[in-house]
């Protein structure tokens, strides 16, 4: 094969590439890869995300009310305290919070075997998770009895 022609096959072969490339890049048909664990948006056409709403401690701790839940209160110095022992003891990472309720009895919390977790900063409800009674014991230094 001349030389030649090798240069005109390759020169072809580079700009049908770089046309389906363009074209895939820039069609409508083509829109979000879908897939078996979720849809992929590419070029930032995926759907807005609504801002999450706030959830103000007064509405927190109305809710704290209804369900006559005993809670745990944290902040300042306790909160501060609370942490650095979760972090020497277990390596937790600090919350981030101002204030912390604990929800330790309550019909929903499988009978004092868990505890809830709800974190405050600037008024707004930021942290909310879920750990077992018996460690927060722990992190807390009171004894299983308590």
């Amino acid at each position: 094969m001349p030389v030649w022609l090798r240069i005109v096959a390759g020169l072809v072969l580079a700009g049908a590439l770089m046309g389906f490339a363009g074209f895939t890049a820039y069609s409508e048909k083509l829109g979000p890869l879908v897939q078996a664990h979720g849809t992929t948006y590419y070029n930032g056409d995926g759907p807005s995300l609504a801002p999450a709403a706030c959830k103000p401690e007064s509405e927190i701790v109305a809710a704290i009310g209804q369900v006559h839940a005993k809670y745990d209160y944290l902040e300042a110095a306790g909160l501060r305290a609370f942490e650095q022992r979760a972090a020497e003891l277990k390596g937790l990472p600090p919350l981030n919070i101002e204030k912390l309720y604990v929800i330790t009895e309550d019909d929903q919390l499988r009978n004092g075997e868990m505890v809830l977790f709800i974190g405050l900063r600037a008024n707004c409800v930021t942290t909310v998770f879920g750990l077992p009674a018996k460690l927060y014991r722990e992190l807390n230094g009171k004894s299983e009895n308590s």
